[in-house]
């Protein structure tokens, strides 16, 4: 399996700029998720590595070959660049069986037919489809045919796997089976996976790295985990998560680098970092992030607010607190709801909260919140 490497690649389309100067290494059997809103470029950069778009400039190598280069006039087809496509429109052929549709591109392969009938069996028993090879499209839940589609996809053993939303079209439940299913095949097949989506959820859980974008350029590329608890910058902090990061505009009133007090218009934070960082200028304007999980309720606690709205949903609620003027969004695991207007005790006693500048947007530290008071006057 290859490892997929981009140098510099831009597209234009006239003026619009839709993917600037991109450079990411696709590491051999990686799952690596184009993720962004719509617009950002994502769907761009898939089709620019598989061939279906050229760059405007750049390079992009597969398995050591170079299949593009502006300088060196190289742009080799899908066809030669050993991939695979699937996207939202499973594309079926409506008067083949499950069977002949697997079956079909093999054949204009030259495959013999033992060697279609032996992939067509082990792809229908990977992909649990095996007793509707007889059946058409039509006869078939959305989730089959995403999985008729997949095989189909997988049968001539692409290098690389590229998938535009498959799963937008499905339901819930049948997003969260199929999510399942991608992840285990990925590990089964050994290939690598390049995934399109506009939604974080599948990104966080499908992939091993993920490349957020924003209005065509990179704005952080690593694994999900590290995306979510070391944000680059603010629109990684709030694109992923969900609910969203709590940000609270605050003013540095301390320059101490090992002991930062901050303040909002109703609250007053001691801020401690994990490392060292640069010293801040008294009065700088700063933003700072608090995950909903990372806020803890207790009655012991001697900093108080009301619940001014409850989510539950069973596994989890999620619980809307007010101090003052300042709403934050906490996240309580288990069954537990809390009454509109009730009063409850707030704790920030972890070590993850966010502390970004203003002005560039940029995750300048993280650490911990020892004191949390309203402000006085």
């Amino acid at each position: 399996m290859p490892e997929i490497i981009i140098k510099g690649a831009t597209k234009r389309f006239g003026s619009f700029m839709a993917v600037e100067t991109l450079d990411i290494t696709i590491e051999d059997k990686g799952f690596i998720t184009l993720l962004g809103p719509s617009g950002c470029g994502k769907t761009t950069t898939l089709r620019m590595i598989s061939g279906l778009e050229s760059p405007t400039e750049g390079e992009i190598y597969i398995d050591d070959t170079l299949v593009f280069s502006s300088e060196k006039g190289i742009d080799l087809p899908p066809a030669k660049r050993d991939v695979g496509f699937l996207f939202q429109n499973y594309a079926l052929w409506p008067h083949m069986t499950v069977n002949q549709n697997i079956a079909f591109g093999l054949e204009n392969l030259k495959w013999s037919n033992a060697d279609i009938n032996h992939r067509v069996h082990e792809l229908t028993e990977l992909l649990k489809i095996d007793e509707f090879l007889g059946r058409y499209p039509a006869e078939l839940s959305g989730g089959q045919q995403q999985r008729v589609a997949i095989a189909r996809t997988l049968a001539p053993r692409p290098k690389v796997l590229f998938m535009d939303e498959p799963l937008s079209n499905l339901d819930a439940k049948l997003r969260i089976e199929m999510r399942t299913e991608l992840k285990r095949l990925h590990l089964e097949t050994n290939s690598t996976f390049v995934y399109v989506t506009h939604d974080q959820l599948e990104a966080m859980t499908l992939s091993s790295r993920i490349c957020l974008m924003e209005e065509g350029k990179v704005q952080q590329y690593a694994a999900p985990l590290e995306i979510y608890n070391n944000p680059i910058n603010l629109f990684c902090a709030e694109f992923v998560g969900n609910p969203t990061m709590n940000l609270i505009d605050v003013k540095c009133h301390q320059n101490d680098p090992g002991d930062i007090q901050l303040v909002s218009k109703d609250l007053h934070f001691k801020f401690k970092p994990n490392a060292g960082m640069s010293r801040l200028k008294k009065g700088a304007d700063l933003l700072l992030g608090l995950r909903p999980e990372h806020i803890s309720l207790t009655d012991n606690s001697p900093v108080k607010c009301k619940v001014y709205s409850t989510l539950p949903s069973g596994m989890e609620t999620t619980v809307i607190l007010k101090i003052e003027n300042t709403l934050l969004t906490a996240v309580v695991f288990g069954g537990t709801d809390f009454p509109v207007d009730s009063g409850i005790g707030l704790e920030l006693n972890h070590d993850n909260y966010t502390l970004f500048d203003k002005s560039s947007q940029e995750n300048i530290a993280t650490g911990s919140l020892d004191v949390l008071l309203r402000t006085a006057g």
